[in-house]
């Protein structure tokens, strides 16, 4: 199949979701359903637009080199340059005319590590809140996360939310603190979620801001980011014992479940 080697790129990039996703399962177009093995992340990306389907799933066992691979072949024109992507014998070429051509193994989908039922996915979508538009995820709103937990050198992103809506804080009130408040963070009652770097790796890999929107699940589920036809499934992560004994300072928003209890609950239902 012949396909815009950047937009293949894009693709890959958009599902390794900077490193979370090292090994993958496509099917149809490049169409995946990846879930993290700490469960804490699912992606779900679509076919890509005018490639002809791929004969049987195939499995990859390094995404990262994938994406590589796509930019080893130098010469001149490499913008709109078109590669064959292709099986042959348990490997994925990719042929690049006169440039050379690569041949990469490939895996059986049974012995990939992000391999998830197509069940699961089900389960875990069902979650999420659709009744409304969700709450856009604008460039500055991305950006500005982003950027403060990178200076800081933050290792947790907390929503909070609330009857008369919350607030994005990156940091901890134990180090540097940025908040980021939204009036569309709304819910009946007061409630938190707590996540890792999962949370930033997935707002790095949106590019087209008109269609990115998060969505919530309540208290105790997973939090939905969406661009487009791609979506990510966040599930929050566990709290530390000593932070759950500690007195609040401020009003208590609630409880977070254990990191994966969304996801790895779906797949026990």
């Amino acid at each position: 199949m012949k396909m815009k080697r950047e937009k293949l790129v894009r693709h890959l990039e958009k599902i390794s979701c900077n490193g979370q996703v090292k090994e993958a399962i496509f099917t149809k177009g490049f169409a995946l359903q990846a879930m993290t093995p700490d469960h804490l992340l699912l992606v779900v990306a679509p076919s890509l637009k005018g490639v002809e389907p791929l004969t049987d799933d195939i499995g990859v066992t390094d995404l990262p080199l994938f994406v590589k691979a796509l930019g080893l072949m130098a010469g001149e024109g490499n913008e709109g340059v078109e590669v064959d992507v292709r099986v042959e014998k348990h490997r994925l070429v990719i042929d690049e005319g006169s440039r050379g051509v690569q041949r990469l193994m490939t895996a059986a989908p049974r012995t990939i590590a992000t391999r998830v039922e197509p069940e699961t996915v089900g389960k875990v979508k069902e979650k999420v809140n659709r009744e409304d538009d969700g709450i856009a995820l604008t460039r500055s709103l991305i950006d500005g996360i982003r950027n403060t937990f990178a200076a800081y050198k933050a290792v947790e992103v907390e929503l909070l939310v609330g009857p008369e809506g919350g607030k994005v804080r990156v940091g901890s009130t134990k180090s540097h603190l940025a908040e980021f408040e939204s009036e569309a963070l709304t819910a009946d009652e007061e409630y938190t979620l707590l996540f890792g770097e999962q949370f930033i790796d997935v707002l790095s890999v949106i590019t087209d801001f008109s269609s990115a929107v998060m969505r919530l699940s309540g208290p105790e589920g997973i939090v939905a980011i969406e661009e487009g036809s791609y979506a990510y499934y966040l599930s929050p992560r566990a709290r530390a014992a000593e932070e759950e004994a500690a007195p609040a300072k401020e009003p208590k928003k609630g409880k977070a479940k254990a990191a994966a209890a969304a996801t790895a609950g779906a797949e026990e239902e």
